[in-house]
């Protein structure tokens, strides 16, 4: 999976490893560092080999492109190598054999169930012979209008909303925004209240020993205002450029 940051990749996994019946493993790149020489490899086989054990597993790489970067480089290391190359021969399925003569009492479906998943931010940076190795290679995009609207209503659930507040107008303004920029604009939004409150000249630290008070001077609607000043606050991270390599190399190795 490859595409924007905050549009989901990671949370999707999180979906995989909550609803799928199968043995999760996620795995960064710190999981697999070491600084003994040739203790990363070792970890990455014997990754796999617990995988193939207690098949069927998915696996999840998050940020592939940091374990599986393109080779030749001027400032690769010796050892980013040697952990590419174990891990493109385990994804391979070369070592299966071994495993299954460990495990000959498990089923010949489940030795071959093992999936292996990554989602990264910059897949233009990932190694050809990984590339190859991944098969399904997904764009997760921006969320489009009903995206937008249903991401609203999530974020700001059990939120107090005044009578003016229109999701249309919201949806419309927040155009190229991810999902986590959204979040973003409904926590400033619900922080207004408690800013204005500031703003009235720091009357709140004068009533700490009155908290019942405070919190019911706290306790008001989100007003439409409120996320209007947020979005002057709240601006998305994407750029048009960024949109348009993602969409090129989706034309260019997409595959799903």
């Amino acid at each position: 999976m490859f595409g924007p940051p905050g549009t989901g990749k990671t949370l999707l996994a999180k979906a995989v490893a909550t609803q799928g019946k199968t043995t999760f493993f996620n795995i960064t790149a710190s999981s697999l560092a070491s600084k003994w020489r040739g203790e990363s490899e070792r970890l990455v086989r014997i990754l796999f080999e617990i995988a193939r054990f207690y098949a069927p597993t998915t696996i999840f790489f998050d940020e592939i492109d940091a374990l599986g970067s393109k080779r030749g480089g001027s400032g690769e290391h010796e050892t980013s190598r040697r952990v590419l190359s174990e891990l493109l021969i385990q994804m391979d399925g070369m070592n299966s054999v071994n495993s299954a003569n460990a495990n000959e009492q498990a089923s010949d479906e489940q030795k071959k169930t093992l999936t292996v998943i990554g989602a990264t931010n910059r897949p233009w940076d990932l190694d050809e012979a990984l590339r190859r190795r991944l098969e399904k290679r997904i764009y997760i995009p921006l969320p489009n209008e009903h995206g937008r609207s249903e991401l609203f209503k999530i974020n700001l659930k059990g939120i107090k909303l005044a009578d003016n507040v229109t999701f249309d107008q919201l949806v419309k303004q927040t155009e190229g925004y991810s999902g986590a920029d959204i979040a973003s604009v409904c926590r400033e939004a619900s922080m207004m209240p408690i800013r204005k409150k500031l703003l009235q000249g720091g009357g709140i630290l004068n009533q700490l020993n009155d908290i019942e008070k405070l919190k019911s001077e706290m306790d008001v609607p989100i007003t439409q205002e409120d996320f209007i000043n947020a979005l002057k606050n709240v601006h998305k991270s994407v750029s048009n450029t960024d949109l348009d390599n993602y969409v090129k190399w989706m034309s260019e190795f997409g595959s799903v």
